[in-house]
């Protein structure tokens, strides 16, 4: 049986990615820049190549397969007469046209990526994903036999200056590299572009619509907030909630109205040496029965209690909202700077000292939040940024891929 790939329809950078001859081929691109789609086209197309020998195709966590990769790959299949059996359990993609296989897995849990050998690795979003990954990935592809041609692809958005961007820049390995834009895809629309600038910084723009390696994870992280800008009155009407921080020192209740389309942040709770009851307690005797939007690691049981911060705060009467894992820290910063942008996260004039104080000074040190240099701050920030990011969610990961 003959595959053909109409590589025609190719936007001009997925054409020039497709066409490398190295060992290692990186496409750094935008979001919408149809990133995901050429490398579930290229696993589908390397199956065939490498038949019977399997491949596999990463992603960062398997809830960002299930949101992108397995759609395009099951539209690829729809549209091109492919018959395609995707084994849920074991992950296990099998192309029936020509005994093509591959599996799809998940970088948040490097070690299980260890195994049998394979002749080739895909990997979606590596730049958000550990190093470790792709030293794993690269260990485990072996030639089927004498001459045949081993290959490891990348598609992503570059996040930071991390390892991802030392791998594009080496001269001491083989590597390909080329650039998309999310501008370059006529199938992402006007409106997506006109959004992502509407609620994106300068430097996220470069990141995330430019494909530009930028270092995001630098400086302040709260590069939008600007005191003569959010710090003002509102007379909105809206329900009163809370974002939480669970730490002992401190415990951090982040007080606000939610309306529609915004937040205006009135008060705050905060407590030294102390723990979730007592919290719950002081919260509780200011704003009973309150929607309460705490940390999603707080779901689980504590050693100095036999219920989890959750529960205790069901018990004295919250309507708790979590996710049921916690944002990316990436993916949280991006939300509240994003409503900042936008002027839809406010701050009342007097209050909220501790939160003020965060979105001025909390900065990144060695790609994370500091926590350390001042340890007083963060906390604030932090339970805001759980009710930002639940409510208003910044959807990062590309939603679209290149129709055909």
């Amino acid at each position: 049986m003959k595959v053909y790939i109409d590589s025609k329809k190719f936007l001009p950078h997925q054409l020039r990615w497709w066409e490398l001859q190295n060992f290692i081929k990186l496409l750094v691109g935008g979001f919408g820049s149809g990133k995901t789609f050429i490398a579930v086209l290229r696993a589908i197309y390397l199956s065939y190549l490498h038949r019977p020998t399997p491949g596999m195709l990463i992603s960062s966590t398997y809830q960002m397969l299930k949101r992108t990769v397995i759609p395009t790959l099951n539209d690829i299949a729809n549209k091109s007469g492919l018959d395609m059996t995707y084994h849920k359990t074991d992950h296990e993609v099998t192309i029936h046209n020509w005994g093509g296989k591959f599996w799809l897995a998940s970088g948040d849990d490097p070690d299980s990526l260890r195994g049998p050998n394979l002749a080739w690795v895909g990997i979606d979003e590596p730049f958000i994903q550990k190093k470790e990954v792709f030293d794993i990935a690269v260990s485990r592809i072996r030639p089927r036999i004498e001459g045949d041609q081993k290959e490891i692809f990348l598609t992503g958005t570059p996040e930071e200056l991390n390892w991802g961007y030392d791998l594009a820049m080496s001269e001491d390995i083989d590597i390909g590299y080329v650039v998309g834009k999310s501008t370059d895809n006529p199938f992402a629309g006007e409106e997506f572009i006109k959004h992502m600038r509407s609620v994106y910084t300068k430097e996220m723009q470069e990141a995330y619509i430019e494909g530009k390696f930028v270092n995001l994870k630098v400086g302040r992280a709260y590069k939008a907030f600007d005191r003569d800008r959010h710090i003002k009155h509102s007379d909105g009407k809206g329900n009163i909630c809370a974002g939480i921080d669970f730490n002992v020192d401190y415990m951090t209740a982040e007080v606000f109205i939610l309306g529609n389309g915004w937040l205006h942040f009135i008060d705050e709770i905060r407590l030294s040496f102390s723990n979730t009851f007592e919290l719950a307690e002081k919260l509780n005797q200011k704003y009973p029965g309150i929607k309460v939007y705490p940390d999603p690691s707080g779901s689980g049981r504590r050693t100095s209690s036999s219920k989890s911060d959750h529960q205790i705060l069901r018990d004295y009467g919250f309507n708790v909202m979590s996710k049921a894992k916690a944002p990316a820290v990436m993916d949280r910063v991006n939300a509240v700077n994003s409503l900042l942008i936008q002027g839809r996260l406010t701050i009342e004039p007097g209050k909220c000292d501790w939160l003020v104080k965060d979105l001025e000074r909390v900065v990144f040190k060695s790609g994370d939040l500091d926590k350390t240099t001042e340890p007083e701050l963060t906390h604030a920030s932090d339970g805001a940024g759980y009710a930002v990011d639940y409510n208003f969610p910044v959807r990062k990961r590309d939603a679209f891929t290149v129709e055909r």
